[in-house]
């Protein structure tokens, strides 16, 4: 009796291996098993452009600090590059921000959109010297530093993320001058260059 039942469990372990294995055969021969989708190396990529607008936004003050909350403002302009070839390609920045009105400086978390490409962006925004060179320095509208005078504006710095479209990180910079309303407040763009760069593969 006992060794019946034994012939009759290694009876059912064969069959089971023996099912497993043809499906495992008509499986991989009707191509249903696959590798996973692994990505290809990754390469230099690098694209610039300027902001041409840039939207209210919902800005409101963070209580009588002098810091104001920024919540969902966009810039928007064209790229070109890696990303959007020599004809160039619209993006958007959708960001937050929580900044002094003095200075406009502070952290940015932001969303990019350029064509198919989707990538996260953080970055600090800080007051200084632009690359525009300006003639007669007053400390306000002309700054001089020892490499000549320039116009002030915002500096950007930071880090991105490919979300879509890409795989793979780099470095985002820029500057731009803005125009201010009476309260300080940014109303638009007078001059800008924002500059994306890393390593990606697609």
């Amino acid at each position: 009796m006992f060794e019946n039942g034994l012939r009759c469990i290694r009876s059912a372990r064969m069959f089971t291996c023996a099912v497993a294995l043809a499906f495992g055969s008509f499986i991989g021969s009707q191509g249903i098993m696959s590798a996973p989708a692994v990505a290809g190396p990754q390469v230099p990529f690098s694209a610039s452009g300027t902001i041409l607008t840039i939207d209210a936004g919902d800005v409101r003050p963070a209580g009588e600090s002098g810091r104001f909350i920024v919540r969902d403002r966009h810039i928007a302009g064209i790229l070109t590059g890696s990303i959007g070839g020599t004809t160039g390609v619209p993006f958007t920045i959708a960001y937050d921000s929580n900044v002094p009105i003095a200075t406009q400086s502070g952290r940015i978390h932001a969303r990019l959109i350029a064509g198919t490409y989707e990538a996260n962006i953080t970055m600090a925004s800080s007051t200084g010297p632009t690359p525009v060179e300006c003639e007669t320095p007053n400390g306000v509208s002309c700054i001089a530093t020892p490499d000549g005078n320039f116009v002030p504006g915002l500096l950007l710095s930071g880090r991105m993320n490919f979300l879509s479209g890409a795989q793979g990180q780099g470095t985002v910079t820029g500057w731009l001058i803005p125009i201010l309303d009476e309260q300080g407040h940014i109303v638009s763009i007078a001059a800008s260059l924002l500059t994306l760069s890393g390593q990606w593969s697609q």
